[in-house]
């Protein structure tokens, strides 16, 4: 039994770490377990005298929960080895130790934790009202997990407060389970494709049967099949219940499932109903750490989605189509907003989703994860087909008032293109329908068959909104380019139309060890206001009409989004970083570049100007006071150095498209160096990643030259290579620079900013010189060899 104790100790510790705790002893912790009681005096004298009834003497609950700094409790826990044990564990929490600590004044809750690793797991929390210990409640039950430290804190300062909702774990707690579960996959022999469905059976298993599984390794897996197998049944699902099973056969993953319901348990996944989106949630940010994207479904982030069908405006009176559902996110946020401030039984869901959502899918593991999906959120009989959206008889013609969702992007020649679900959503659509989709920023620009598309679109629909996506959303799987385009169906564009181009740079998510975390400062809020006031905000967002419609303009918001000055804090540090990447240059390839200097000053190498090099013109630009078009004269790069693979190891630099190292592509034989200093562009590649040259240098030609013009001088170099390194966000493998593209762009040149740039160079040029007099170049020495 003592065993079993500690094993109970132990899930109470996975659950406070799960909630946000830190299990350590104080400072560096929360936790204190009862042989540490007696560091803490005020505690002791709280708790003396005190025991468990039936037995004599001092006696300590198993654990206190407190604050790091001073020591105050907070929550007062009782553990037990059996689920079955819960009502003890909490009574004895609350009474003696609760009220112990209430009658020395301090509030606490007192919580109860019943069960082992190997099986159920059961929690109680309660808190002390008027009347004695009320339970803390989620629509009128016990709530069955432990309160975070940000609910506790509301708990004991209102005393009114007994209702809690629940919350999803942090992403870096989900990602640490998730890595246990792959782990455990991984060591099973289970390959990649299959974990996705392996891991919703589990939690689709776990919920149906509210953890009525026996864990032995004899029946493990063959209960989770069957449980599966009677919620697609319950569903009306029973065609693709086989879609998503465990492999019986797998005699280590048997030995291995019981950890797996183990975390599953934590997480509260056996306890909780469908009415709250925690169960939703849970699924999707688990299905994503465990393989999310191995049957090639990129998930949409579901803040997206619901700012997707916000844009769309979508109501209950709606009908809802997504041609390629993938795992239901965009279906799952107009239920939402559907249900919105009026919480709906499991009945009403049913009859919402049956009469107003439709969603498409023909791959069957996908469709049955979908399904499941729609299940732990209480769609008992969801309107998932497994089917292909332009050949299934059910789909809708022109019925439909709403399209959603995010085509497969294509991988190969025979895969469809986005633009042919785009326009299938169309057809789903009635007049005046919207429709919102996430499409690459290939189809806003290129020209050729993407041309045609987009005017041909604008004849019969026209174009509400396009609002650009951090490339890092699908990261740490993908990492493209991507916009929502909005189409009202069925009304032409005209000269006249207004259409809404917005960049969000900030979703509100940010990328932390392959994991995106929450952060302050999202645009989405200011991008839906601007977006229903049809207002414009330089550099962020524009109402505007789209001059050469009818040719099949391009739509990217960096065509039309009006350029604003950047703040001084945003140019610094471009600045820096260009100040920084220039240096570590220079200490990197200090043998090369001693190399190079004594051919320069042998004669072995020449430097002219560019127009002596290249034999080419700048091109004529207009272009106001104080822009790149006026400070510089602007060329494309060399075409003696668009085949590099001609080239041999030399003296001589080379600069390329790269995105690094200053953009140094090597050091080779190349005679026709261009005098410094410019400012290279990558108009290919690292597209705008522009870096600052100083050295004569050969550059090739998927890169633009910025020549300084007569009182331009070094400081404007770094201002305006910072500009374009901000402004980088215009353009793309669709949308290269071009001199006319960037021409434009102001350059700031107020006396503070470039005596700043001005006071960093003088020790960045100290610093670079003594880089290169650290090192002498002898043939067959290597790089960092000292002289």
């Amino acid at each position: 039994m003592r065993v079993s104790e500690t094993r109970a100790e132990g899930v109470a510790r996975e659950l406070l770490t799960i909630r946000g705790w830190q299990p350590q002893r104080p400072p560096r912790g929360n936790l204190l377990w009862k042989n540490e009681y007696r560091s803490y005096p005020h505690l002791l004298e709280a708790l003396e005298g005190k025991a468990k009834k039936g037995k004599g003497g001092d006696a300590y609950p198993d654990f206190l929960v407190v604050t790091r700094d001073t020591v105050r409790p907070l929550i007062v826990g009782e553990t037990k080895a059996e689920d079955r044990e819960i009502e003890r564990a909490i009574s004895e929490a609350c009474d003696p130790y609760g009220n112990a600590l209430e009658e020395k004044g301090y509030k606490v809750l007192a919580a109860g934790v019943a069960g082992d690793d190997t099986g159920n797991i059961a929690v109680q929390v309660k808190k002390r009202s008027l009347s004695g210990w009320k339970a803390v409640q989620y629509r009128e039950r016990p709530i069955q997990w432990i309160p975070t430290p940000q609910e506790a804190e509301l708990l004991l300062t209102d005393a009114r407060l007994f209702e809690l909702q629940p919350r999803v774990p942090s992403a870096e707690v989900l990602a640490q389970r998730g890595d246990e579960i792959n782990r455990i996959f991984r060591e099973c022999k289970i390959k990649d494709e299959f974990r996705p469905a392996i891991i919703g059976a589990f939690m689709l298993a776990l919920w149906h049967s509210k953890g009525q599984i026996r864990t032995d390794e004899g029946n493990v897996l063959k209960d989770i099949n069957g449980a599966c197998e009677k919620a697609f049944e319950r569903a009306g699902k029973k065609e693709i219940a086989g879609s998503i099973r465990v492999p019986e056969a797998n005699a280590k993953l048997a030995g291995e499932a019981v950890r797996i319901c183990h975390i599953l348990r934590l997480l509260n996944i056996t306890t909780l109903t469908a009415e709250h989106d925690y169960l939703g949630q849970l699924y999707e940010i688990f299905f994503r750490f465990t393989g999310g994207n191995t049957i090639g479904q990129f998930f949409t982030p579901r803040h997206i989605t619901r700012f997707m069908v916000d844009l769309c405006g979508v109501s209950k009176r709606d009908v809802v189509v997504d041609p390629a559902c993938g795992t239901g996110g965009f279906l799952i946020s107009a239920i939402q907003r559907m249900a919105e401030n009026r919480p709906l039984t499991h009945d009403q869901i049913n009859a919402l989703v049956r009469g107003h959502l439709k969603g498409f899918e023909s791959e069957p593991i996908t469709a049955a994860l979908c399904v499941a999906n729609m299940i732990l959120r209480g769609d008992g009989t969801t309107g998932i087909v497994n089917g292909n959206c332009f050949t299934h008889e059910s789909y809708p013609d022109g019925t439909a008032t709403v399209a959603v969702g995010n085509p497969p992007f294509p991988h190969k020649k025979t895969d469809e293109p986005v633009e042919k679900f785009i326009d299938r959503g169309l057809e789903a659509l009635s007049t005046r329908g919207r429709l919102a989709m996430i499409a690459p920023a290939s189809l806003l620009v290129k020209t050729g068959i993407k041309q045609e598309w987009r005017r041909k679109t604008l004849k019969e629909n026209s174009l509400q909104a396009v609002i650009t996506l951090p490339s890092e959303l699908f990261q740490p799987y993908a990492s493209s380019t991507t916009a929502i385009i909005i189409l009202e169906c069925g009304v032409p564009h005209t000269a006249q139309t207004k259409t809404f181009f917005c960049h969000i740079e900030n979703d509100g998510h940010r990328l932390k060890k392959n994991v995106r975390i929450e952060q302050p400062g999202s645009q989405l809020p200011s991008a839906f206001g601007a977006w229903q006031a049809g207002t414009s905000n330089p550099g962020f967002c524009v109402t505007t009409t789209i001059p050469e419609y009818q040719e099949g303009a391009e739509w990217a918001p960096g065509a039309y989004i009006e350029f604003t000055d950047h703040p001084d804090d945003a140019l610094k540090a471009e600045g820096h970083f260009l100040l920084r990447s220039l240096a570590a240059f220079h200490a990197y390839h200090a043998p090369e570049l001693a190399a190079f200097r004594e051919a320069l000053t042998k004669g072995i190498l020449t430097v002219l100007p560019y127009k002596s090099v290249s034999g080419r013109r700048a091109k004529p630009l207009t272009a106001s006071r104080d822009t790149i078009g006026s400070l510089f004269d602007i060329y494309y790069g060399q075409k003696a150095l668009h085949n590099k693979e001609n080239l041999h190891p030399g003296p001589a630099l080379v600069v390329s498209s790269k995105g690094e190292d200053n953009g140094c592509y090597g050091f080779f034989r190349f005679a026709q160096l261009i005098k410094p200093p410019f400012v290279t562009v990558p108009s290919t590649g690292s597209i705008g990643e522009a870096f600052v040259q100083k050295w004569p240098c050969g550059v090739t030609d998927d890169c633009l030259l910025l020549i300084p013009r007569e009182g331009t001088d070094e400081n404007d170099l770094y201002l305006a290579a910072a500009v374009i390194r901000l402004e980088r966000w215009r353009f793309n493998y669709g949308r290269k620079i071009t001199p006319e593209r960037i021409a434009h762009m102001r350059v700031r040149r107020d006396v503070k900013l470039k005596g700043w740039i001005r006071e960093r160079r003088s020790p960045a040029d100290r610093f670079m010189m003594r880089a290169m007099e650290a090192l002498s170049y002898s043939p067959g020495r290597g790089r960092g060899a000292k002289s």
